[in-house]
């Protein structure tokens, strides 16, 4: 690979100081009791590819909706989308002015089922975790469960965050081109049946970006010639 820019090399410096923004809010939210990196962060094994996963301990929903409101008035948001297995407010985040692979996967969980991950891991892995916050939190009176929209949005964000993670495996030379297209084209067909919404992120805006990177990673194999599947830096 050729291409030394932002869009397709970001920085590794950027994901630590994400979740360290990250973290700041979430502080500032009394119902807040942990908040936990785990990952690619957590391990030291990050690159500028990675991106943030966030897990954070609140007794219930209501301090869940408002720890996300204190980040997102911190980090204003490109597009957010929810977990297939979680309530809102846990889902993928993309805060502007940041690398559209630097998402934020933020989980919030009452103590026992941190405790939970922790001790048993996710889907057989075992979690490597770093504590960013731990103190005694404030109780806070419970609202709404914060139930998934279903107006495409989970479609949307899930295709947007396998296309990254084919990109990811392609630039570091761990996955082919056939996947990036394929996932790609997957993204696409969700983004047509996206409705716009208002507020709270605007999908153009990720999907410019998604673009513009498959754009620059196909040009640069027309360039070098190259037609083999594996990717990798230079």
């Amino acid at each position: 690979m050729n291409i030394a820019d932002d869009l397709v090399y970001p920085y590794a410096s950027a994901p630590p100081r994400i979740a360290l923004d990250v973290a700041e809010a979430l502080a500032r939210c009394a119902a807040v009791s942990r908040v936990t990196l785990f990952g690619s962060l957590a391990s030291g094994t990050h690159d500028g590819w990675s991106d943030i996963d966030v897990m954070c301990v609140t007794p219930g929903q209501a301090g869940a909706w408002e720890a996300i409101g204190l980040v997102r008035e911190s980090m204003p948001l490109r597009w957010h989308g929810p977990f297939a297995d979680l309530p809102l407010p846990s889902g993928r985040y993309w805060p502007y002015g940041e690398s559209i692979f630097h998402s934020v996967d933020l989980s919030f969980r009452t103590a026992e089922a941190h405790a939970r991950v922790l001790d048993e891991g996710v889907s057989g892995h075992k979690v490597i975790a770093h504590d960013l916050l731990w103190r005694d939190a404030e109780p806070v009176r419970e609202i709404g469960s914060g139930k998934q929209p279903d107006n495409g949005e989970y479609e949307f964000t899930h295709a947007l965050h396998a296309a990254m993670k084919a990109v990811k495996a392609y630039m570091r030379g761990r996955g082919g081109w056939a996947a990036v297209s394929t996932q790609m084209e997957a993204l696409e067909a969700q983004a047509r049946g996206l409705p716009r919404r208002p507020a709270g992120g605007r999908p153009d805006d990720v999907l410019d970006e998604a673009r513009s990177l498959y754009q620059r990673l196909l040009m640069d194999r027309l360039r070098s010639g190259n037609t083999s599947e594996s990717g990798g830096q230079a």
